[in-house]
C-alpha cells in the first residue's frame, strides 16, 4: 500500500516556493509513488493546478487571524500547545485521517508544524526556502521553539540557508539536510511560442535585452533594477538596451516606480510585464539576466535562465546564488549592492559576444544537476528514511 503524505503549502501564488512544490508534485504523481493530499493556507492562481495533481484543501480562516496585508496571513496561526479542537483551522474532511508523514513547503508552514503533529502523530518535514532576512520578517521572535521540536527534519535550500538555521536559530546541524531548488529542464528549455513571436508582442526589435524576475518587493531589489537602467544609460548613451521584468507587480511598486522613472529617465528602457505562466517563453529572448536580488536563497529564477544559457550577473553575499555560479562560471559576481559595477559587467557582456555565448554556455552544464528527476529523489531519500517503507 503506498504511504499517505500530506503537503502544506502556504499558498498557491506564482511564485517560486508554490512552483517548485507543484513541479516536485507533478514529478512525484508520474512515478505514482505515494497517496498524495494537498493543504494550502492561502490561495493563489496555481490552486486549479494543485487540484489537477491531488485532492486539495484550504485552510479554515478563523477569527482574530492576522491577516494585514503587510503579513498577508504569514503570522502563526496557531500559538498553544493543546490538540487540535473541533474548531481547528483544518478542513473537517482531513481531521480524521491518517498521514504517514507531513510535508511543509516554507518555513511559513511552520507555524502549524506542532498542531499538525499532534493531528496527525506522523513525521513533519519542514521545506525551508528562506533566509535571514525574510525568515526575521516572519518571525520577530525568532521560531517558535515547540513548532521548530515537532519537525523531525528541516530540508534547506543552500549552504547560506543552512548556515542561517543553524546560527541564527540554533538548530541542530545533523536536523538539517541540504537539497538545493530544482527545475524541470525538459519543460523549461522547450519555450511553446517562437522568440520572434515574442518580440513582436512586446514591440521589441534589435535591442539587447536585460531580463529580470520575481515578486516587485525590497529582496528582489527591483528598485535597483530600476536604477539598473540609469546607470546603463548614464554609461552608454543612445544604446539599444532594453530591461525586462517578469513577475507580479505590485500597486505600491507601480507608484514607487512611475514616481522615480520620470527622474531618472528611464521610463522608455523598462518594460514590466506581469507574471506569465509559460515564462520560458519570455526568457528565451534575454541576452543576460541581471539577478538584482539582495536576498535569495537559491533562486528558481536563475536556474530557469541558465537552463536556457543565459549568463547571469549577481550580487556576492546575496544568499545562494555564489553557490551555484561558481569563480564566474556561468556568470559574473560584483560586489553587494554595486550596480555600478552590474552595469559594468552587463556592458562588458554586451560588447563581447563570444565572452556572452560562453558564459551562457556555462549555465546551461552547471544546471543539469539541478533538474527536478535528480533533486527529487534527493527529497524522496529524505522522506522514505522518515516514513516506515512496506
Amino acid at each position: 500500500m503506498k504511504k499517505k503524505l500530506l503537503f502544506v503549502s502556504h499558498d498557491a501564488t506564482r511564485t517560486g516556493a508554490p512552483i517548485v512544490l507543484l513541479r516536485f508534485l507533478k514529478w512525484i504523481k508520474k512515478h505514482d509513488r505515494y497517496d498524495i493530499t494537498i493543504l494550502l493556507q492561502n490561495g493563489g492562481v496555481l490552486h486549479e493546478d494543485f487540484q489537477e495533481i491531488a485532492p486539495t484543501y484550504m485552510m479554515n480562516k478563523q477569527e482574530g487571524v492576522n491577516t494585514t496585508p503587510a503579513r498577508k496571513g504569514l503570522n502563526s496561526i496557531f500559538k498553544r500547545r493543546e490538540p487540535v479542537l473541533p474548531d481547528s483551522p483544518f478542513p473537517s474532511e482531513l481531521i480524521n485521517q491518517h498521514f504517514d508523514l507531513v510535508y511543509l513547503n516554507t518555513s511559513v508552514a511552520l507555524t502549524i508544524a506542532n498542531d499538525l503533529k499532534i493531528a496527525f502523530q506522523c513525521p513533519v518535514i519542514c521545506h525551508v526556502h528562506e533566509n535571514e532576512y525574510a525568515l526575521s520578517m516572519l518571525f520577530d521572535d525568532g521560531l517558535p521553539e515547540h513548532h521548530v521540536n515537532a519537525v523531525d527534519k528541516f530540508i534547506a535550500v543552500s549552504k547560506s540557508t543552512q548556515k542561517n538555521l543553524v546560527d541564527s536559530y540554533d538548530i541542530n546541524e545533523a536536523k538539517i539536510s541540504l537539497v538545493y531548488e530544482a527545475v524541470a529542464l525538459k519543460e523549461f528549455k522547450k519555450p511553446s511560442i517562437p522568440k520572434e513571436a515574442i518580440l513582436e508582442q512586446l514591440n521589441i526589435s534589435n535591442n539587447f535585452i536585460i531580463g529580470g524576475a520575481g515578486s516587485t518587493d525590497w529582496r528582489k531589489g527591483v528598485d535597483l533594477f530600476v536604477q539598473l537602467a540609469y546607470w546603463l544609460n548614464k554609461l552608454r548613451p543612445k544604446n539599444f538596451i532594453k530591461l525586462l521584468w517578469l513577475g507580479n507587480v505590485s500597486a505600491e511598486f507601480n507608484r514607487q516606480y512611475q514616481y522615480e522613472a520620470k527622474r531618472l529617465n528611464v521610463t522608455d528602457s523598462i518594460l514590466f510585464i506581469g507574471s506569465k505562466e509559460d515564462p520560458q517563453n519570455y526568457f528565451q529572448v534575454f541576452d543576460v539576466f541581471a539577478l538584482t536580488s539582495r536576498e535569495d536563497p537559491f533562486p528558481l529564477v536563475a536556474l530557469e535562465a541558465a537552463a536556457l544559457s543565459k549568463p547571469i550577473v549577481f550580487f556576492d553575499q546575496s544568499g545562494g546564488i555564489p553557490e551555484l555560479i561558481v569563480n564566474d562560471h556561468g556568470g559574473i559576481k560584483v560586489p553587494y549592492g554595486d550596480i555600478l559595477e552590474m552595469a559594468k559587467s552587463i556592458l562588458e557582456l554586451a560588447d563581447d559576444y563570444i565572452l556572452r555565448i560562453l558564459k551562457g554556455s556555462e549555465a546551461s552544464q552547471i544546471i543539469n544537476k539541478y533538474d527536478i528527476a535528480i533533486i527529487g529523489e534527493q527529497i524522496i531519500t529524505i522522506i522514505d528514511s522518515l516514513v516506515k517503507v512496506d
